[in-house]
């Protein structure tokens, strides 16, 4: 069976690459996945690519994807013969081929929404010099993007939720996804493992002999509460360093940390990393925080959780249904940074806590959201669709 997966995200842009190489490396024998995407240099497992193009992690890099799918899919189809198309909302990769159908049917994976975003950027309450283009524009086109995700959910037959609230948002906020399946993400446990300091440094050597890394890991956006971590440090008592790994344009947030007093060996901006490295970014790590305002179902958390590190995360969204408060992570409240500079501190001066912590969470991955899970159910929800459609 041959699946085109489309998306223009690529792995170092965040998490629906990750999605992506996650489930191309692990469905049954008998799926062939082909990936269309722009630039897809960055794959690292062994799948057909089909790369439509350049572009740069800008608001209208879907636009241009778009486009480019519905002029080439025709061709892609004919020379590789796909069963099934799989998407990736809220990119809508694929909605100008919803004009006009194609015969081949389509399944949908929804990571977020369009409204949860945006509503997330608001509770977020950052100045407009501090939102990230993409986050501007979803404010100033709102009423249009809504209305054109209403549309394109509503013409999306086969949906998969990767939460129970997101899927729960759609059904209220959309009117879709009501008979639906919840396919939880899912990670490698063997690839994200803790690796050693003396394996891991080496390809972290920025970071050699610092103390007490606390790790975000996420978009340089507005919405991932960055500010709220850029302050929570302000207020830590404790010696600590905070490194920020991600796409983005992080020029802002130093400034905003210079403007607060903090200097640039207290906040460190890495910028991307490769999907590749992160295993061993997350073992330099003494923690782990997600301060977000809206989250459906947070790779990064996952990530973290099984190298073995201690996530404190905003309880919003999907984050309760990966972890339990005190058992396998700290939920704090959004926005409050001194919520979060307090549990910074129990997680570096508690270790019997953070000892089970550590357990519980590489547990709850190996046992709850493991890959093959994942991939597993994600194979038969293409059986179905690919059923259903005749």
């Amino acid at each position: 069976m041959k699946i085109a997966m489309v998306t223009p995200e690529f792995l170092s842009w965040g998490g629906i690459g990750s999605y992506t190489m996650q489930l191309a490396k692990h469905l049954p024998d008998e799926f062939e996945m082909h990936l269309i995407c722009l630039n897809g240099s960055d794959c690292l497992c062994d799948i057909d690519v089909h790369s439509l193009g350049e572009s740069k992690d800008t608001f209208f890099c879907n636009g241009q994807f778009q486009y480019r799918l519905w002029r080439s899919f025709k061709k892609l189809q004919n020379e590789n013969k796909f069963d099934i198309i799989h998407a990736n909302h809220a990119q809508m990769p694929d909605i100008l081929m919803k004009l006009n159908r194609n015969g081949v049917p389509s399944i949908t994976t929804v990571h977020s929404t369009i409204g949860s975003q945006r509503l997330g950027t608001k509770n977020s309450a950052a100045p407009v010099e501090r939102l990230e283009k993409s986050e501007r524009m979803t404010y100033a086109l709102y009423p249009l993007l809504s209305a054109t995700e209403k549309f394109y959910l509503k013409r999306s037959p086969n949906l998969i939720f990767v939460s129970e609230y997101i899927r729960d948002w759609c059904i209220d906020k959309i009117g879709v996804g009501t008979d639906s399946n919840v396919i939880p993400n899912g990670i490698d446990a063997d690839v994200f493992s803790h690796k050693e300091y003396s394996e891991a440094i080496q390809h972290f050597p920025r970071l050699d002999g610092i103390e007490n890394i606390v790790l975000f890991s996420g978009r340089m956006i507005a919405l991932k509460g960055i500010e709220t971590a850029i302050l929570a440090k302000k207020n830590l008592d404790d010696k600590a360093c905070f490194v920020f790994a991600g796409n983005g344009d992080a020029s802002r947030w130093i400034s905003y940390a210079h403007t607060i007093g903090l200097d640039d060996d207290e906040c460190i901006f890495l910028g991307p990393v490769a999907y590749q490295e992160m295993p061993y970014l997350y073992s330099l790590a003494s923690a782990f925080i997600l301060p977000s305002f809206s989250e459906s179902f947070p790779l990064t958390i996952l990530e973290a959780m099984s190298c073995g590190v201690p996530v404190i995360a905003s309880n919003v969204g999907g984050v309760p249904e990966i972890v339990q408060n005190e058992k396998d992570a700290i939920l704090i409240n959004a926005g409050d940074n001194q919520e979060l500079a307090k549990a910074v501190s129990r997680i570096l001066v508690n270790d019997n806590f953070v000892n089970d912590i550590k357990i519980n969470s590489r547990n709850k991955i190996l046992d709850k959201f493991n890959v093959e899970t994942m991939a597993r159910n994600t194979a038969n929800a293409y059986i179905k669709a690919i059923g259903e459609s005749k």
